[in-house]
This record gives structure tokens, sequence and C-alpha cells, in this order.
């Protein structure tokens, strides 16, 4: 009978196996900079290009710089994130984690961007060069810009899906980012690019309609920012100066299109502006009354400064009670997009 001794000796020793963490790689803060740089790039090129179309005699030809530095950008993002994959792939990371979490869609976004490349060069040779609000709705430019939206919000998906609550600066950038792609479609009625509060009608017929136009440029671009904003502040607390990134970033981009410089800095003192409401109110999901009261006199505060400006510099053609109302309304669209974001308490 053995003892409890030999038994112990005798027992054979196995080595419990090694296993390897095949999560997705993590996102290194030089990983996260690059794709920032180089969707800033891929953005920059379809406001040059918009730019070309405002400025240059009639754009003919699908083979054009504008373009050239558009696609570069889209080329130079799929080489990175492609390359990414295959060197994580060889690494051993499973092919659906070979991208750090959030940027899956990003590389799907690439392909879909050169699809509708292709497509658009054939849309434009079977149908010509489209010019003005035809220009921005094309089929083809549709799906680019929806390819464009998957592509640079790559560092905001990485940073929503990790712990901690304060937003980096890349997750910033890559918000406006997204903001500049929905106020490329809007430019046609964008009040940086078309001051209509200081245009005066040729004819008199036309006053209702260039009012019209203004104050719905006021709304919707109220809409497009507080909207961004708001969703990160339902995730993220934002570091002080954030806002003024987020804002000056995209109003040097629209305010470039019909090249109004002078009103580029009505975007950066305006995010300065909700940057000290922020740091006032601490506005977020658990102070719901600090975020409605910021939600609305942000858009107030930023209204008012543009409509100052125009005053200072051009000289405002409304009357009283329409530049009075559309500082009101901007508040008004401010303060229901925060009860869609942070919903009222149901009795119980």
């Amino acid at each position: 009978m053995q003892s409890v001794g030999e038994i112990v000796r005798t027992e054979p020793v196995v080595a419990k196996p090694i296993v390897r963490d095949r999560r997705s790689v993590v996102a290194t803060a030089r990983f996260e900079w690059t794709v920032v740089a180089l969707s800033a790039w891929l953005l920059g090129g379809a406001y040059l290009d918009a730019w070309a179309h405002r400025h240059l005699a009639r754009l003919e030809t699908f083979f054009t710089p504008w373009h050239a530095v558009l696609y570069s950008g889209m080329f130079a993002i799929l080489i990175f994130l492609a390359v990414s994959a295959l060197r994580n792939q060889a690494r051993g990371q499973r092919p659906g984690d070979v991208l750090p979490a959030g940027y899956g869609l990003s590389l799907v976004g690439c392909v879909l961007f050169g699809i509708g490349g292709v497509i658009d060069m054939l849309w434009h040779l079977r149908f010509g060069i489209e010019v003005s609000i035809a220009a921005l709705v094309s089929p083809p430019h549709l799906l680019l810009m929806l390819a464009l939206g998957l592509i640079v919000t790559g560092p905001l998906r990485a940073a929503w899906r990790r712990p901690g609550t304060r937003a980096p600066a890349t997750a910033i950038v890559s918000a406006s980012l997204l903001l500049s792609m929905f106020t490329f479609f809007d430019q046609f009625d964008q009040p940086l690019v078309n001051p209509w509060a200081a245009t005066v009608a040729s004819q008199p017929s036309t006053t209702a309609y260039l009012e019209q136009l203004g104050i719905l440029g006021i709304m919707v671009q109220t809409a497009l920012l507080t909207g961004v904003i708001l969703y990160l502040l339902s995730r993220f607390t934002l570091p002080f100066g954030s806002l003024t990134l987020l804002v000056g970033l995209n109003g040097a981009m629209v305010g470039s299109l019909e090249q109004h410089f002078e009103l580029i800095p009505v975007a950066v003192v305006g995010g300065l502006l909700a940057d000290l409401v922020v740091l006032w109110l601490r506005p977020g999901p658990e102070r719901v009354t600090a975020l409605r009261i910021a939600s609305f006199i942000g858009p107030v505060g930023v209204t008012s400064l543009y409509l100052l400006v125009i005053e200072l510099t051009r000289g405002i053609a409304w009357p009283v009670t329409l530049w009075l109302g559309s500082i009101l309304v901007s508040g008004a669209i401010g303060f229901l997009l925060s009860c869609l974001t942070v919903r009222p308490q149901t009795p119980a």
C-alpha cells in the first residue's frame, strides 16, 4: 500500500497551458493621433473640394487636384488601418480583434468610401459635375459622406468603449470632425457661409425668403452643434477647452468655404463661452437641471455673439423682432434637445 508521500512523488506534473489574451488590441496614443490626423486630412480634402467648386471655374472633370487631396487622404487612412490589422493578425489576434475596439467600422468606412468613389466617378461621367445643392444631395456623395462619418468617428467610438469618464482630446477632435461632416451637407444655409442677417434683398419680394433662410440656418446650426455637445456630455466630462476646440475647428472649416475669415473667431469665442458655461454649471446626466439651463443659455450666447459681430462688421438687415426672436428660438432648440438626451423622470 502506497503512502501519501509516495503518491505525491509519483503523480505526474502537468504544466498548465498559457492562455494568451486575444481580446482587441489596445489603442496607443500614437495610433489614435495618427487616425485623427489622417481623418482631418480626409475631411479637409472634402472641404477643399467644396471650396474649389465655389470659387473656381466650372469643374467638368472628376480628375482634379482637389479630388486628389480627398482620395489620397482616404487611401492613406485605409493603408494605415489595413497594415495595422495585418500586423496584429500576424501576432496572433483573431480576425475580429485585429484593430482596437471602435476602429473596425473605420476600416469598413474606408472600403465603402472607395466603392463610393468609383460610383461617383461613373456618375460624373454619365451626368456631369453637379453644382450647388445638387452636389450635396447627389446619391454618390451621400454614400461618401456616410463612409466619411464611419471613418472619422473611430477615436470617438474607441473612447466611448473604454472605462473612465474624462473625454480624451482625440475624442473631442473626432466629434468635431463628425460635426464638420454634418455641416458640410448644410453649407448652403450655414450662418458662417451665408450671413443672411446682413443681406439686403435686391427686390422687396425676396426679403421674406432671405429672412427665412437666415433663421433656418441659425436653427439648424444650433441643433447640430448642441446635439453633438449633448451627445458628448451624456457619456463624458469635458475638460476646459474641449468645446473651444470642437466649435473652433468646425468654424474654421465652414468659415473658409466662402472665405469669411472674420467670422471664424465667432466660432472660437462661442466655443469658449460654452466651455465657461460647462465649467460653471457642470451639466450632465446626473445634474439634469444644470443640463437644461446650459442647453438654453449656451445657444443663446453663441447666437447673440454671432449677430453682434454681424452688426459690427456688416450691419443687420433684419427687424429687431426677427433677430431677437432667433436668439430665443436657438435657446429653445437647445432646451428641447436636452430633453431628448436626458428624459424627464417618470412619476413612480
